[in-house]
């Protein structure tokens, strides 16, 4: 067997804790040489294997059925990568208690794309199911990648708009990737295996279990730059992904909602602890390509929030006239406040010549005015 074969039976493994895999692969050194143990190494003390999983390793190595299993898997459209493989997502090789192996249907995550991962509660109201069908559309033909756990509510809702609006968009399964739980997202879980992508670390024909869910929390969040929560309760399955998501150093936003409203008190509490807030869906995508430097949907007019906004209106002028590179990045941090010359150097980093070329050009179009040495946006 290779490698590949010797990591497919660790992962597939019943009963082994994945904390647990990792101590013996660190020990070990390869998938190989942890097939490679003998009994008396496996009951190292430091090793802090269960008896019971010492018994399920050692009976369980059985090639013929390993190899079986692994092709009767592949016959399936399932891939499978380990932590060593070089097509293992390289957002989720470095986070706590990384997953040993991933199976796949599907693709994996562009890891040179933005992936968001939208979560919150199976029994959402209205205004939340409006406000995820919105986020997951905008995303997605924004170009943004959107991750979740296919689940009844925020989740399923997220992805389903995701895959509608032409975008990809990845689930994490509590479950075998061949099986699609709940059954009411077979639509959305058909249309993801088949232009975007099914992830689980459980192997396949895995039932579903609740002690699942709460694991697998920690791959949505790793797979995501950022965590959405729309609608969660005091104690709810997506703040412990929120909890994940800042824990592997990712930002967290939520939605706010009626303080009088149970479902909005996990996602106002987040707001009340430093998480960012959905305003709307345009807002919340402008941020989010100004984060990461994406100019071209930052810039564009269609996130344009309204003319009593500024950054909506920033974003108009700029779309509505041709302006240079440099003309836009000053026009981008002039507001309604008067601010200095020495101001908007410090904000945009360009030098004199070229700033009071831009600062003059805007002002000759009537897009900024000045007032005692200061600029502003013009009325």
């Amino acid at each position: 067997m290779d490698e590949n074969l010797y990591a497919y039976w660790l992962s597939a493994l019943s009963g082994l804790w994945v904390s647990s895999a990792h101590r013996l692969l660190e020990y070990a050194g390869s998938f190989k040489g942890v097939w490679e143990l003998s009994e008396k190494e496996l009951k190292n003390p430091g090793l802090k294997i269960r008896p019971a999983t010492i018994r399920a390793l050692l009976s369980s190595k059985d090639e013929v059925r390993i190899i079986r299993e692994y092709r009767q898997m592949e016959e399936k459209g399932i891939r499978f990568y380990h932590l060593k493989h070089e097509l293992y997502p390289s957002r989720l090789r470095f986070i706590y208690d990384a997953p040993i192996g991933i199976y796949l249907k599907g693709s994996l995550p562009d890891p040179t794309v933005v992936s968001v991962a939208i979560v919150g509660a199976r029994g959402c109201s209205d205004y939340g199911r409006t406000s995820t069908r919105q986020l997951g559309m905008r995303l997605a033909e924004a170009g943004f990648q959107v991750i979740s756990g296919l689940a009844r509510g925020i989740d399923g809702i997220a992805q389903k708009a995701a895959v509608d609006a032409g975008g990809y968009s990845c689930a994490v399964l509590g479950c075998g990737p061949d099986i699609c739980y709940p059954e009411d997202n077979r639509d959305t879980y058909e249309k993801l295996a088949a232009r975007g992508g099914i992830i689980s670390e459980y192997p396949p024909m895995t039932p579903p279990r609740n002690i699942h869910f709460p694991q697998r929390n920690r791959i949505i969040s790793g797979l995501s730059d950022i965590v959405v929560v729309i609608e969660a309760r005091e104690k709810s399955g997506s703040l412990i992904t929120a909890d994940m998501a800042l824990e592997q150093g990712r930002d967290v936003y939520a939605l706010p909602g009626r303080i009088c409203d149970p479902l909005s008190y996990g996602c106002n509490r987040l707001i009340k602890q430093g998480a960012g807030i959905i305003i709307s869906a345009e807002e919340f995508i402008r941020d989010l390509a100004l984060t990461h430097n994406l100019r071209s949907i930052a810039d564009s007019p269609d996130l344009c929030i309204g003319s009593d906004d500024q950054k909506g209106r920033q974003m108009t002028l700029a779309a509505a006239y041709s302006l240079s590179d440099e003309e836009k990045s000053v026009l981008s941090v002039i507001g309604l406040d008067p601010k200095s010359v020495n101001a908007i150097q410090d904000e945009t980093g360009l030098d004199t010549g070229s700033l009071m070329k831009s600062l003059m050009n805007l002002s000759v179009r009537g897009l900024i005015l000045q007032k005692q040495g200061h600029y502003v946006l013009a009325d």
